[in-house]
């Protein structure tokens, strides 16, 4: 049996999950192809194959395929995983959707036997069936590009925050890796070159414990590598203990969700942290002497003109200018099909028509002249993405100088300092195909 698996993009990494996947459908007689089109090009005749899986990881992937599949001949047997499946069969109504690579769903569509010793907890995943380490997002510092690798410690989350695509799939659910599998994951990539590690959980502290103990291990075995890791701001604070010893596991930076300084919409957002907190989470951060990486999501529909100096006199008060990605102060809520912040009262009134290409729905502004903001300050970082990003925010703040009024900058002298942080943002890449240029660009809400 002839299988296609294909990834149009995984924010920048190695689309591990594909590799896991092939050992799954290993059975010794099945033909397996993987491409990943972030990364290169290949012009394919789809319905050769017998079987096409599509890797629905994100919405950003999920619009890339649809763009790609969209007129072409496909097979007769075909599947999606991840963690848009369900949204994308929704679409595409021949595509059956895989929740667990572990039940007999695969072998139930393929009508055949596949590997009996696959274990998606403890199956180690073979990444040289990927394109190589050194084509995905790298750690800048300064002078030097490392290469970064990535692994997982959880799959799922325990949290149920409404925005995140993550519940909608797990339900405020979550699973450990094997500590095995893990580490020589790991292993492999340093043997690949890997000079650091993204932890690619949704929240490194689902698991506490759990997390410390693999990060421990790795840095026993593996001493020179530098790591990263994605923490809600709920955890910083319940868990400042395990915070702290990051920096001595060489934790190089955490990155956190703050969303907004508003905390009618971080209540609807459900993110469990207040503006407050957030305040309390930098100065943590700076006591332990460990980089903070805040994201945001400023546009929502009920954006107010003061959420946007907040977030700027926050970045201002706590010197925190390079740590900021400028596009991230563009950033629109996504509203992708079952969200779970369809539920909450307060989406009705702003809500607006499902839009089945771009997988999201549409939505207003209860104050209209946020959306001229919003505009203005990604239509800045379109004109100007090939200025550095230090450049690019004290452009930004102008802008909201203007509109508001206000004077945002700090007036002290401002001694800029370089900070690590991976080559790519979290939802685009470093050199993006025309068809991820001409989504990237489009100005949709994106993860």
């Amino acid at each position: 049996m002839k299988i296609l698996l294909l990834s149009f993009y995984d924010l920048g990494k190695q689309p591990k999950i594909i590799s896991e996947l092939y050992k799954k459908l290993d059975n010794g007689s099945n033909q397996i192809d993987i491409v990943d089109y972030s990364i290169e090009e290949k012009d394919l005749t789809l319905d050769n194959y017998d079987v096409l899986g599509i890797y629905a990881s994100m919405h950003t992937a999920s619009v890339l395929a649809e763009q790609y599949l969209r007129d072409r001949k496909l097979p007769n047997k075909l599947f999606v995983f991840g963690l848009y499946a369900n949204v994308f069969s929704e679409m595409f109504s021949d595509f059956q959707s895989i929740h667990s690579f572990d039940s007999d769903e695969l072998e139930s569509l393929l009508q055949v036997q596949l590997n009996l010793n696959y274990s998606f907890k403890h199956t180690v995943p073979d990444r040289t069936l990927l394109p190589s380490i050194t084509d995905y997002s790298h750690i800048v510092d300064g002078s030097n590009n490392l290469i970064a690798g990535s692994v997982e410690t959880t799959y799922g989350c325990k949290h149920e925050c409404t925005h995140c695509p993550v519940p909608i799939e797990f339900k405020g659910m979550f699973k450990t890796f094997g500590t095995e599998k893990i580490i020589t994951d790991v292993t492999n990539q340093v043997e690949e070159g890997a000079k650091h590690i993204s932890f690619n959980d949704p929240d490194f502290f689902n698991g506490p414990k759990h997390a410390l103990k693999i990060l421990q291990l790795l840095n026993e075995k593996h001493p020179s590598i530098t790591y990263d890791s994605t923490i809600k701001v709920e955890h910083i604070l319940k868990y400042p203990d395990y915070f702290q010893e990051l920096k001595n596991l060489n934790m190089l930076f955490v990155i956190s969700a703050f969303e907004t300084t508003n905390d009618h919409v971080l209540n609807i957002l459900q993110k469990n942290h207040s503006s407050n907190d957030l305040n309390k989470a930098v100065e943590l951060s700076l006591e332990n002497n460990i980089d903070i990486r805040p994201t945001w999501m400023p546009f929502s529909p009920w954006t107010e003109q003061n959420d946007l100096i907040s977030i700027i006199k926050l970045i201002e008060n706590y010197k925190l200018r390079e740590t900021v990605d400028p596009i991230q102060l563009t950033i629109k809520l996504l509203i992708p099909k079952n969200s779970l912040i369809l539920k909450r009262p307060e989406m009705e009134e702003y809500l607006l028509n499902y839009d089945p290409a771009s997988f999201s729905y549409a939505w207003k502004y209860k104050f209209p002249n946020i959306d001229n903001i919003q505009n203005e300050l990604f239509t800045y970082v379109l004109q100007h993405e090939s200025e550095n990003e230090y450049t690019q925010y004290l452009g930004l703040v102008d802008i909201l100088e203007s509109h508001t009024g206000e004077t945002l900058l700090n007036p002290e002298k401002y001694n800029q300092r370089i900070v690590p942080k991976l080559s790519e943002t979290w939802f685009c890449c470093a050199e993006p195909n025309k068809i991820q240029l001409d989504r990237i660009k489009s100005n949709k809400a994106l993860i």
